[in-house]
């Protein structure tokens, strides 16, 4: 109960931009389907598990910045 009565701040506009920016390259299928392993693999990895990976780095970073954004403004527990 440390945090009765304070108040919460809404997060920075480019956090939430960001999450909307991750929710959708995420959930988006045809970005899926531009990256089913059909073309050349990258690096030799097929593109589709390069995609998750890159996807799930974004959001993964999305979530530090946002707890560093809430660390700056003083909100964190």
């Amino acid at each position: 109960m440390a945090n009765v009565g304070k108040t919460v701040r809404p997060q920075p506009r480019w956090v939430t931009a960001w999450f909307i920016v991750d929710a959708f390259v995420a959930l988006a299928p045809p970005l899926y389907w531009a990256f089913d392993g059909v073309g050349t693999p990258v690096l030799g990895i097929p593109a589709a598990v390069l995609y998750f990976v890159a996807v799930s780095t974004c959001i993964a970073t999305s979530i530090v910045a946002a707890y560093a954004a809430e660390v700056r403004n003083g909100d964190a527990l």
